[in-house]
């Protein structure tokens, strides 16, 4: 059985190649498919990682415990039991977003720009005037469909699915990406 972050990691890399043949068949230009997986493949464990953190600094529910003594009818149960409760922490749920949206976000489109670029050969100081050039304008457009995942990740998705469902939405994203990075 894999772990979680080397699982994490082979559906990011199936999805960024998904995402790349897709686009490949969308365009005529064919983009950096080797690039793109690789990429991916370096990107996620950190990524996931980043998200285990997040959630251990700024947990999104609050547990808690009742002892129970009835039932799911208002019946008295044998022996008694214990209710969990989960809670949304709507302050810790904000904090996420925010963070991810701000810091997560510079840091990880800085780094796809750039990586994707480095992982073709671009050299150092070109990779960086591309990092310079494309950064904002791909943040911008990723803030048209990023918050909404992130706050749905952090309401909805349990921790250990929030790279894979951000990965599914990245497929399509991701062949936005592709076509761009053909360009």
């Amino acid at each position: 059985m894999l772990s979680p972050t080397v699982s994490a990691t082979v559906k990011a890399a199936v999805l960024a190649l998904c995402s790349a043949l897709i686009a490949t068949f969308l365009t005529e230009k064919n983009p950096p498919i080797v690039a793109l997986v690789i990429y991916a493949i370096l990107a996620t464990p950190p990524n996931f990682q980043w998200q285990q953190y997040l959630e251990q600094w700024f947990p999104g529910y609050d547990v808690q415990k009742h002892e129970s003594s009835r039932d799911v009818k208002g019946e008295t149960a044998a022996g008694g039991g214990v209710t969990v409760k989960r809670r949304l922490n709507v302050k810790n749920t904000v904090l996420k977003i925010v963070i991810e949206q701000t810091l997560g976000a510079v840091v990880n489109v800085s780094l796809y720009v750039g990586g994707v670029q480095a992982l073709q050969g671009v050299p150092l100081r070109d990779c960086l005037q591309v990092v310079k050039e494309q950064t904002w304008p791909l943040m911008l457009a990723g803030y048209k469909l990023w918050p909404l995942v992130s706050v749905m990740n952090h309401t909805v998705i349990p921790v250990e699915q929030r790279t894979f469902v951000g990965g599914l939405v990245g497929l399509g994203w991701g062949v936005f990406l592709a076509m761009r990075a053909s360009r």
